[in-house]
């Protein structure tokens, strides 16, 4: 195993990046062992990240199970390197010269199974380098029978502008809609009622009673029960906003969730994009998605955490992460995250309604003390809602993803995890530092959290800083 010692704090001279963390993402999540670093691309970072994963160089390819090793090439390998290859089931390639690589690939009866591009260091803002992925455990099903079932549970307030577009692209795609109306006061309901017969599975208003309250908790819980009564292979927890798609652009989202669970996952992480208004033109009940083209990756915590689809096999708990994630027994969540494009402003009279009058009025303090609802508390009355489009990515489609597929398939280098120097120096403080994890992590935190001492401030305070710096 590569010594602790021997890895690389990051730098901003570290080639490639972001390709250590997309390779941990994927390994961590096929349940793989052990990384073969070729090239020298681990860091201590990552170390502190993926304490699960086992890292190897060049120097120990005869004792590797190839079968539990993913392979990250950075650097050229010895011609040994070829036989470990052949067995590997993952191998990813970072390299500014691809063509011998593809060779190499190819050689050894490999087919890039997503080819993109990623960065060669820190200040390569152009991606000059190609990023290969070959992945043999990628089933190639077809297309999805008949029978196979995916339906979308949708929540929504006030969306009468996008509503009707929104129902109608899943179904277009062979998804019913199951839509919860959290009583809405515009032509919301009206106009999903028009989908019954053609799509729409269930519709319905939550609570019994129209509430001036947006209780979170309560319409997941109730997505949960509805959830578990569906005759559905797969269920997604959908906003009204949203649209999302596979990873292969080929594939519908019906047929990229088969594939997924032909490859025997069941539950589906999303990168998200937000999309932003640059001007004031969208007219409402236009197709938003075409409409808006230029967004920014979703960086906060909650968003980089979205495993809102699942395979309907059973009760799934969406309230212990507000939403952000489907929680069940056996899960396994599929390595390569699929897209979830959002668009939660369409205009400045649109964002200053839904956000102080349809939305902040209306949350349940309860939930704002616990932290819920608070990604709108930096807006101010009379904020301009509209973006500069120079500050943002414009979606080119296929080529935007491929220019960038580390973050499109697996988030890496959108987060910006901070460690203590001290768990950085030395085999020892990485120790003292993951001890500390597994501790916040642990049912014990979790009791201490439930105690009634916990309620006085200073210790509440003082043990959400040790989880801020120990559950990076």
């Amino acid at each position: 195993m590569l010594p602790f010692r021997a890895m690389k704090p990051e730098s901003r001279a570290r080639p490639y990046p972001e390709v250590a963390a997309f390779a941990a993402h994927v390994a961590s999540l096929r349940g793989l062992s052990t990384i073969l670093d070729v090239g020298g691309a681990w860091t201590r970072e990552m170390a502190l990240l993926h304490p699960e994963l086992k890292v190897v160089g060049v120097g120990q390819l005869g004792v590797l199970d190839q079968s539990r090793t993913a392979v990250m090439i950075t650097a050229p390998g010895p011609s040994a390197l070829s036989a470990v290859i052949r067995e590997a089931p993952i191998t990813i390639v970072a390299t500014t010269t691809p063509d011998p690589m593809f060779a190499r690939l190819t050689a050894a009866g490999l087919s890039p199974s997503f080819v993109g591009r990623t960065r060669a260091s820190d200040e390569d803002d152009e991606r000059t380098a190609s990023l290969l992925v070959a992945d043999r455990a990628l089933p190639d099903p077809g297309a999805a029978p008949g029978d196979f079932r995916v339906v979308a549970i949708m929540t929504a307030y006030n969306e009468e502008d996008i509503i009707g577009p929104a129902i109608d692209k899943l179904v277009a795609g062979g998804i019913g809609v199951y839509l919860i109306d959290n009583w809405s006061n515009d032509r919301t309901y009206a106009i999903a009622e028009q989908f019954q017969g053609r799509g729409l599975v269930g519709l319905e208003r939550f609570p019994d009673a129209p509430t001036d309250r947006y209780e979170w908790r309560s319409l997941l819980q109730r997505v949960e029960v509805v959830a578990a009564g569906l005759d559905a292979d797969w269920c997604i927890h959908h906003d009204a906003d949203e649209v999302r798609c596979g990873p292969w652009a080929e594939l519908g989202l019906r047929d990229a969730l088969w594939r997924v669970d032909q490859a025997g996952f069941s539950a589906v992480d999303h990168t998200v994009l937000n999309f932003r208004p640059i001007d004031d033109g969208f007219a409402a009940g236009g197709d938003f998605e075409a409409y808006f083209r230029h967004f920014e990756f979703g960086r906060s915590a909650g968003l980089l955490l979205q495993i809102k689809a699942w395979k309907n096999a059973g009760p799934v708990d969406l309230v212990s992460e507000g939403g952000h994630e489907a929680r069940f027994p056996d899960r396994r969540v599929f390595p390569y995250k699929f897209e979830l494009k959002h668009y939660p402003i369409r205009s400045q009279s649109h964002g200053e309604q839904k956000v102080f009058r349809d939305r902040i009025a209306r949350w349940d303090p309860r939930e704002r003390a616990i932290g819920w609802h608070a990604h709108y508390d930096e807006l101010r009355p009379q904020e301009s809602f509209l973006r500069r489009p120079e500050g943002l990515i414009e979606d080119r489609g296929a080529e935007t993803r491929a220019r960038f597929l580390p973050e499109f398939l697996s988030g890496a280098g959108l987060a910006n995890p901070t460690f203590p120097a001290w768990a950085l120096g030395s085999t020892t403080g990485r120790a003292v530092y993951l001890s500390g994890r597994r501790f916040v992590r642990s049912r014990t935190y979790a009791r201490i959290r439930a105690f009634p001492l916990f309620r006085i401030g200073v210790i509440r305070r003082t043990l959400h800083r040790l989880r801020a710096r120990l559950a990076t």
